[in-house]
C-alpha cells in the first residue's frame, strides 16, 4: 500500500512541468485589458500619463515595439548609405535586419560573457570614419555601466542607443543619463508586460520631433488585433500552471511535435516575412491602456523577489557551471541564463524532470563570427525557468541536476 503511494506520487510529480518562463502579466490584467479593449478612450491622455511615469528630462516617446522605435530613429537620422552601426555581438535578429534594410553596415562587439557588455577595447579598434551609432543591448537582465562607452562616443561623434528591452526594473533604471536614446519594451515575455508597447527616452528633443513625426504618419493597429493578443496569452497564462503546462508537453511528446520550438513559436512576437510591415504602426488603445494601467499598479518588490531567487540558485551551482553575466553591475534577471556545453541533452533531462529548460530557439542570435564570446554563448546557453514562485525545494532539486549533469 505505501509503495503504491509512493508511485502515484512519483507520477504526479513526474505530470509537473514548470514554464520556462513566467509571463509578468496576471489574468486580471489580462480580463482588464479584454473590457477595456473596444471602449472609447482619448489617446492622447492615454500616453500622456504613460510618459508622465519617466521621471527624466529627456523626450519620451510611445510607440508599438522597441523595434519600432530603432527603424524609426534611422528613419529621421537619414544616414548615408554604407554608414557603420556598432552593435553588441549578442542582439535580436530583427536588430541587424533593419539596419540592413537602411542599407547601413552592422559591426558586431563581442560581449565579455562575465558582465555581459560589449568589450571596450573591441569597441575602440572598431571605430572607423563610417561610424555613426553604437548600440549596446543590455542583456538577459543586467545592466552594464556605460560612462566609459559614453566618453568615447561623444569623442568621435556617434550617438549610444541604450537597449534596455531585456533589463526594465520597475522604473528605478530609467537608462544612462547621458545616453542618446534608450529603448524600453513592455512585449508578452518582457518585465511589465502589456503584450506591447515600448518607451523611448530621446535626449535630443529635435530627433524625437522628427522621429515622432514620422510615426504619426503610421496606421493605428486595430482593436480586434489587439483582442486576439488578449484571448491568446489569456490562454497561455492559464495553461502555465505546472500541471496543466505538464499535460500540455505529454500531449505534444504524443503527438511527435517538438515542445521546444512549438512553446517558443507561440510566444514569439512577430512573424516571418517583411518586417517593416510590421513595425510601422502605432500601437492600438487597449495596448495602450493595457500600459498605463501595469505602470500605474507597478510592484517593483517583484524584480527585488526575482533577483533574489535568481541569486540564491546560482549560489547552488558548482564552480564548473557558467552564469553568463554573474558580475554585472547590476542584474534583475529577466531570465537565467547558463552556458553548457551538452545543453541541448540537459534540456531534455530537465524535461523530463519537470522543468522547461530551453536552448537558443529565442529571437537573440550572435552577430559574430564563430570563435568569438557572442557565438560561444548562443551556441551553448540554456535558458532555466527561474522564479518566485517555483519552490525552493524544486530550486534545489534542479540546481542538483545541473550539478550532476556537469560533473
Amino acid at each position: 500500500m505505501v509503495q503504491n503511494k509512493k508511485s502515484t506520487s512519483l507520477r504526479a510529480i513526474a505530470m509537473k512541468v514548470y514554464p520556462r518562463i513566467e509571463l509578468d502579466i496576471t489574468i486580471k490584467d489580462l480580463c482588464i485589458g479584454l473590457l477595456s479593449s473596444f471602449a472609447w478612450s482619448d489617446r492622447s491622455k492615454i500616453i500622456a500619463q504613460i510618459q508622465s511615469y519617466w521621471h527624466t528630462p529627456k523626450e519620451v516617446l510611445v510607440t508599438l515595439c522597441a523595434r519600432t522605435s530603432f527603424d524609426l530613429l534611422l528613419q529621421a537620422l537619414c544616414l548615408p548609405s554604407g554608414s557603420e552601426i556598432m552593435m553588441s555581438a549578442v542582439n535580436i535578429v530583427h536588430m541587424e535586419e533593419i539596419v540592413k534594410k537602411h542599407n547601413l553596415i552592422p559591426v558586431p562587439i563581442d560581449i565579455d560573457l562575465d558582465t555581459l557588455a560589449p568589450s571596450l577595447e573591441l569597441f575602440k579598434a572598431s571605430i572607423s570614419s563610417r561610424s555613426r551609432l553604437f548600440v549596446v543591448a543590455q542583456l538577459f537582465g543586467a545592466i552594464a555601466p556605460l560612462d566609459s562607452y559614453v566618453e568615447i562616443c561623444k569623442n568621435h561623434n556617434i550617438l549610444l542607443v541604450e537597449d534596455c528591452a531585456q533589463a526594465f526594473d520597475g522604473l528605478r533604471y530609467l537608462g544612462h543619463p547621458d545616453a542618446d536614446i534608450s529603448l524600453f519594451s513592455f512585449g508578452p515575455i518582457k518585465s511589465c508586460s502589456a503584450l506591447g508597447g515600448a518607451i523611448t527616452i530621446v535626449k535630443d528633443q529635435n530627433l524625437a520631433q522628427r522621429m515622432g513625426d514620422i510615426e504619426q504618419i503610421y496606421p493605428v493597429k486595430t482593436g480586434f488585433w489587439f483582442f486576439k493578443r488578449l484571448l491568446k496569452y489569456l490562454c497561455l497564462k492559464s495553461l502555465s500552471t505546472p500541471i496543466i503546462f505538464g499535460l500540455l508537453v505529454t500531449c505534444l511528446d504524443l503527438l511527435k511535435i517538438d515542445a521546444n520550438n512549438f512553446i517558443s513559436t507561440l510566444t514569439r512576437g512577430f512573424r516571418k516575412g517583411d518586417i517593416h510591415a510590421q513595425l510601422r504602426h502605432r500601437p492600438p488603445n487597449g495596448m495602450l491602456k493595457l500600459l498605463q494601467h501595469r505602470l500605474e499598479h507597478l510592484d517593483s518588490s517583484y524584480y527585488d523577489r526575482r533577483s533574489q531567487v535568481a541569486s540564491e540558485f546560482l549560489n547552488l551551482l558548482n564552480n564548473l557551471v557558467t552564469s553568463p553575466g554573474k558580475n554585472a553591475m547590476k542584474h534583475s534577471y529577466w531570465v537565467v541564463p547558463l552556458m553548457m556545453e551538452n545543453s541541448e541533452m540537459l534540456m531534455q533531462k530537465l524535461r523530463k524532470a519537470g522543468f522547461d529548460s530551453t536552448t537558443g530557439t529565442t529571437s537573440l542570435k550572435s552577430l559574430a563570427k564563430e570563435s568569438l564570446s557572442a557565438t560561444k554563448l548562443m551556441n551553448n546557453v540554456l535558458y532555466l525557468p527561474i522564479y518566485a514562485s517555483i519552490p525552493s525545494a524544486e530550486l534545489t532539486r534542479l540546481a542538483q541536476l545541473i550539478n550532476v549533469s556537469s560533473d
